[in-house]
């Protein structure tokens, strides 16, 4: 093999081997100085080490077996942690998505917690307030009670018994005595018709001074009805008295002097003739509704006045019965009448009188108006008026007045015909007539002139006015001849059967109380004042009314 020529620009073999003796050199002496200072760290170390005994070499034994147990163990969880590295991923994520969960839960939890909070909040303020209010009502009722220990203890009160109620309507035979509870005292009304015939025989007693004595044109007089009815059955028969033309009381009056004129139905005047021409014509005895003049209401109102009249126990108030022409009766009660319970218990009393004579009586009830302050003198008064076994029943009542209805209607009563004397009639009836007689011949005279005042002034057609003026004169001929004429003889009329009626008789009861019976007010002529206008034929009938009740019904308990 031929040698490779050599190269004087390379580096020489030597060269590198002179190098690396020097480094191996320069190498082998640290380690040297090295192992000089190790051996010398360790002999001084070893020097330094403390005595071990056999007990504690067994120790250390003991525990570099653990120690390599311990790292046997490591080493295999690392290889099974190197082999399942997906499953502890999954492990996680779940505990992860569970943590958060937990997370919201809490979340909403700590939501409720501050409404929970805040309703706590609430409900602490609201027993702060309550607990305040306590405090203060703790303090008024020890006030209270301080105030109750100087107040001297009450007598105790005996209960009091009330019977249950059972409650059925009165019989329509029933005749109801009333009872007034007012004032812790009991008024004994009774039967109304006790009152109202007491004020009615005052007011006969007084007649001249009650009666109307004006010369207006009007209704003086009313009938009494008897107890007969007509052929149809369908009304009542006024009562009559048969009366001679020249009679004493007849000639007293001097009917054949007293002149009267008077309308035919074509209201033309016809020849002014005696009242006594008028009365009788051609004959010489003649029937005559037995008539009682009217009253003036306000001499009525002035005479009895607000409750100036009446019993011990009442006073009578007197007034007109709405817009009627009758009156009516009611009762005011005085403080210094009815009767105490202390009164009224005691055995023999007046009202214990009272109760054995209504017992008596068929059909009798007591009923029982009760104030609220008087309570306790019903429930004593009832004890007493059930122990004479009379039927009862009550309602509770306030009021200053009360109007006694009766139970049941009467349907006759009887009355004493010449109740007011000849000689009242006589001057009542020369007052009286005169002044009528005279404002009816006025009446005729002027009744153009005041037909023509009553046409309205806005009616400018002249045709329209003709026939305003032709219906209404008409209607009032008619109205004048049919009830205003009659009116005026009437009044002498009733003056003459006065004188013929005697004793008492059974006649038809008019009204019923509270209306006092036999009375009525005096009734001015009401004219038209214009024509009525045409019925319009497709205007409803009106219905029947219905038929009123028989009387009061009260309800028993």
């Amino acid at each position: 093999m031929a040698r490779r020529k050599k190269d004087d620009s390379e580096p020489s073999m030597d060269s590198l081997l002179d190098a690396l003796t020097n480094v191996v050199g320069v190498l082998l002496l640290i380690l040297i100085i090295s192992s000089l200072g190790l051996s010398q760290a360790v002999k001084v170390v070893v020097e330094n080490l403390p005595d071990v005994t056999e007990e504690d070499l067994q120790e250390l034994k003991v525990r570099a077996d653990d120690t390599r147990k311990n790292l046997k163990e490591l080493e295999q969880a690392s290889a099974d942690t190197k082999k399942k590295p997906e499953k502890t991923l999954q492990q996680l994520m779940l505990e992860i998505d569970k943590i958060e969960n937990n997370n919201k839960d809490l979340a909403k939890k700590n939501s409720d917690m501050e409404e929970l909070q805040k309703k706590i909040d609430d409900e602490e303020a609201q027993q702060k307030s309550h607990e305040e209010k306590v405090m203060e009502a703790a303090e008024e009722l020890a006030k209270m009670k301080a105030i109750l220990a100087q107040t001297p203890e009450q007598e105790k009160v005996a209960p009091k018994v009330v019977k249950m109620p059972n409650p059925r309507r009165a019989s329509a035979e029933s005749r109801a005595h009333y009872v007034i509870c007012k004032f812790g005292k009991v008024y004994y009304v009774g039967d109304p018709y006790s009152h109202v015939l007491k004020v009615r025989d005052v007011i006969y007693k007084n007649f001249p001074k009650l009666v109307y004595s004006g010369g207006d044109l009007g209704s003086y007089t009313f009938a009494l009805q008897s107890t007969r009815q007509n052929k149809e059955r369908t009304s009542y028969l006024s009562e009559k008295e048969k009366v001679r033309r020249k009679g004493a009381f007849t000639k007293s009056l001097g009917l054949d002097q007293v002149m009267l004129t008077e309308m035919g139905e074509d209201g033309i005047a016809l020849p002014e003739k005696s009242m006594a021409a008028r009365l009788f014509g051609n004959e010489d005895r003649r029937d005559f509704y037995v008539r009682r003049l009217r009253l003036d209401p306000k001499k009525v109102q002035a005479f009895f006045g607000k409750g100036k009249l009446g019993p011990r126990d009442f006073s009578y108030f007197v007034e007109r019965y709405g817009s009627s022409d009758r009156l009516k009766l009611s009762l005011g009660f005085k403080k210094e009448g009815g009767w105490k319970i202390e009164q009224f218990k005691k055995r023999g009393s007046n009202f214990d009188k009272v109760c054995k004579k209504v017992s008596l009586q068929r059909n009798a009830l007591f009923y029982y108006y009760v104030s609220a302050d008087s309570f306790d003198a019903y429930l004593e008064a009832r004890n007493i008026s059930e122990s004479h076994r009379i039927a009862a029943g009550w309602t509770t009542w306030e009021g200053e007045k009360f109007d006694p209805k009766a139970m049941p209607k009467r349907e006759t009563i009887t009355v004493k015909m010449d109740a007011i004397p000849m000689k009242v009639y006589e001057t009542l009836v020369k007052n009286i007539g005169p002044k009528v007689i005279a404002a009816q011949k006025k009446a005729i005279t002027s009744i153009d002139q005041k037909i023509a005042a009553l046409v309205p002034k806005t009616m400018k057609d002249e045709g329209a006015r003709a026939k305003f003026s032709a219906d209404l004169r008409a209607e009032q001929i008619t109205y004048f001849t049919r009830y205003v004429q009659p009116w005026t003889r009437q009044i002498y009329e009733a003056a003459l059967a006065a004188s013929e009626a005697k004793g008492s008789k059974e006649i038809r009861e008019d009204v019923h109380p509270p209306e006092i019976p036999h009375t009525r007010l005096f009734v001015k002529a009401a004219f038209p004042s214009k024509p009525k206008p045409p019925e319009d034929p497709n205007k409803p009938k009106p219905k029947p009314k219905p038929k009123a009740p028989t009387g009061t019904t009260l309800i028993l308990d």
